[in-house]
């Protein structure tokens, strides 16, 4: 035996909990849902590791998760993530809080956890050893919460561990064996449905068992360590859970003649660092157990937890300033955006795609699926712009509208971009919704002189709305709704995302965005089709017409007046149109990004950190295949001609005026008329030649 002044006092480095706002969260909702006026104590569960950085004493986590009853107990996150049973307490009065024996509810806890070390139980589930309870007291009207966390530890008057001797894991075992043991170690936690914080090491074999199987070894006179997984990695003093797990060795193992027993107890640290395993910090200490009964006269309990003044006093939290839902849901909705800045895509800018003001010309189909993706991706900022209102038939396919929505008729605001904008707020009430009721002037649709003043103020509303917003998404129903803005937007140069279905087919592009320069935007006269297309380059969606928009809806029955697609292609040319822009707003160039086609390489095209910037997406159901063409901007495009725009800002709504009255002119402004006649009177001599050669 040493002597008394070569022994070291074991000192217990105790747990310190960490709480999540997200738990307050959940504890308001339980006991407002739940628990109501039932103060009973009730299951709560924590979470600790072995894996946290150097120079953190043991920290026991809270979050939202503890209250559920459902927690996998495999293994949470990592393998090393250790779930702690416990109990909570919520008071109905500060009172009842204030006046609770503290000191009774305590032994009571410590009671149970030696009752457990007496019987099998803990033998069974060493986990048991590790317990704790907390008592709350919630104020939810203001959103202050007062705590107190106890962890409950067995002392024994008058009896005291000691530590002998301290070794380093890795100078105790050599590198081979500590290698086996860690492979021993991950094979004997595939043994359990829930991880096991306590273990034994069979000193002769190295093979790791349970507490159970190491205590029957040592009574059998075998060399065995006990080991735990100690969540303390601040010093060279083991963590709290090590004092249960004494006093289940100093009943449960074999007496001798002497007062005292020497144990070798393992402090196992597990860390991963760099990539790398580690287990450099784990430690083995001899420790001097002293011999106790079943019929031990007093036990002691301690372990409430010391506030921020290391008082044995309660902890208060004021939850005020972001226990509100909607500031909660505002952190909630960028997790998933934030996460991809941790491993997938670092360089990700979430700031730029948050602050973009987004336009939303159609509030059916394609606009309620735009806005919600938009919502996913943390935009703040989102205008509906619609004339029609909710019918029965549009709730089904029209994903922010509800049967309520279509009840009311013409005696109830029920617009689809009001609807659209007050929905989504249902969603997230931190976005900044409108909704716009406003009719959308169109070529061929004639503005007689009784509704012309409506219609100039709708074009002034139109052009306000979209120098406002930075990007504009053409999602209406007819072509001819499509061209005022396009004109504007070119104009002004914003970026536009247009969005159009067929059937089973669907278009979605970006309109290219002219610099303001002439001479800069001049379309160069030899262009190959294999080479990328610069921005102010890039057809819009009238480029590849010969004829101008007129009123497409003058002849259409009813099944040409509804948009009849397959239900599931709005959601995917959506998510596309949302998925471009954000691409386009992770390029360097923003909306002047040059484009890719089909042709090329895309393992040679690094555009973004989010992937290519395509000028065209086009998809086909039918065949379930995909093209990327893209194509130079015509020069007498009856939308995004330089002619046109030239127009436009010269004459304003006159030039305007004339095109909604008749669609023809735009030809005649950009030479398409010329153009066809010429085409017209070739294709005559080409078929008067051969009519001569016929004849001879």
């Amino acid at each position: 035996m040493q002597s008394e002044n070569e022994k070291d006092l074991i000192k217990f480095v105790p747990f310190n909990s960490c709480i999540n706002p997200s738990f307050w969260f959940e504890l308001n909702k339980v006991k407002l849902d739940d628990y109501m006026l039932n103060d009973d104590f009730k299951d709560l569960k924590g979470f600790c590791s072995t894996c946290s950085s150097n120079n953190l004493p043991p920290i026991l986590n809270f979050d939202y998760s503890s209250f559920k009853k459902n927690v996998d107990k495999t293994k949470i996150g990592h393998e090393n993530v250790i779930i702690v049973e416990g109990q909570i307490k919520i008071f109905n009065t500060i009172n009842e809080f204030n006046l609770l024996d503290k000191n009774k509810l305590i032994d009571e806890f410590g009671q149970t956890i030696w009752n457990d070390i007496k019987s099998t139980k803990a033998l069974d589930d060493p986990n048991r050893l590790n317990r704790f309870c907390l008592i709350v007291f919630a104020n939810l009207k203001n959103y202050v919460f007062h705590y107190w966390f106890a962890f409950p530890a067995l002392t024994f008057p008058l009896k005291s561990y000691y530590q002998l001797r301290k070794t380093k894991f890795l100078d105790y075992f050599s590198i081979e064996q500590s290698e086996l043991i860690l492979e021993n170690m991950d094979r004997f936690q595939l043994n359990f449905k829930s991880h096991q914080s306590f273990f034994a090491i069979n000193s002769e074999t190295l093979e790791v068992f349970s507490v159970r199987e190491g205590v029957n070894l040592h009574n059998c006179g075998k060399k065995v360590l006990f080991g735990l997984y100690d969540p303390n990695s601040q010093s060279n003093h083991p963590g709290w859970p090590l004092r249960n797990y004494l006093a289940l060795l100093a009943l449960k193992c074999k007496k001798t003649e002497y007062e005292t027993r020497n144990f070798e107890i393992v402090l196992f640290r597990d860390r991963y660092h760099g990539g790398e395993r580690k287990s450099n910090l784990s430690l083995i200490i001899e420790v001097e157990i002293f011999n106790i009964s079943e019929n031990e006269e007093k036990i002691n309990t301690i372990g409430w937890e010391r506030n921020e003044k290391s008082q044995l006093h309660p902890r208060i939290v004021n939850m005020s300033g972001s226990m509100n839902t909607e500031k909660l849901a505002e952190s909630a909705v960028s997790l998933n955006l934030k996460l991809m800045k941790w491993r997938i895509a670092p360089d990700i800018n979430l700031e730029i795609i948050r602050n973009q003001r987004c336009l939303l010309l159609g509030s059916g189909t394609l606009g309620c699926n735009v806005a919600r993706c938009l919502m996913a991706w943390g935009v703040e900022h989102i205008t509906f712009v619609d004339n029609s209102k909710v019918s029965y038939s549009n709730p089904v396919r029209q994903s922010l509208f509800v049967f309520q929505d279509s009840i009311g008729g013409e005696s109830k605001e029920n617009h689809k971009s009001i609807k659209a904008a007050e929905n989504l707020k249902l969603i997230y009430p931190g976005v900044n919704a409108n909704g716009i009721v406003l009719s959308i002037p169109m070529p061929g649709h004639y503005v007689g002189e009784n509704i012309r003043s409506k219609v100039k103020n709708d074009v002034k509303q139109l052009e306000k709305l979209i120098k406002e917003h930075d990007c504009i998404f053409l999602l209406m129903d007819t072509r001819e709704s499509r061209w005022l803005p396009t004109v504007i937007s070119a104009s002004e140069k914003k970026l536009v995302i247009n969005s159009a279905l067929g059937f089973d087919s669907y278009l979605v592009m970006r309109h290219g965005v002219k610099t303001g320069d002439i001479e800069k935007d001049k379309l160069p006269t030899n262009f190959h089709p294999d080479q990328k297309i610069s921005s102010n380059h890039l057809g819009c969606y009238f480029c590849n017409d010969i004829v101008a928009p007129g009123n497409s809806t003058i002849d259409r029955t009813l099944d040409q007046q509804c948009t009849v697609s397959r239900p599931g292609l709005s959601m995917i040319a959506s998510a596309l149109a949302v998925e471009l822009f954000a691409n386009v707003m992770q390029h360097p160039l923003r909306q002047y990004v040059p484009s890719i086609c089909s042709n090329h390489k895309l393992d040679d095209t690094k555009e973004s950190c989010l992937g290519i910037v395509p000028h065209q997406i086009r998809g086909y159901l039918h065949s379930f295949s995909m093209i990327l063409p893209a194509s130079q901007a015509f020069d007498k495009c009856t939308a995004c001609s330089i002619e046109i725009l030239e127009t436009y800002k010269r004459e304003g709504f006159d030039f305007l005026i004339k095109v909604f009255n008749d669609p023809n002119y735009l030809e005649d402004v950009t030479g398409l008329k010329e153009l066809k006649a010429a085409l017209d009177e070739a294709e005559f001599d080409l078929v008067s030649g051969l009519s001569d050669s016929d004849d001879s």
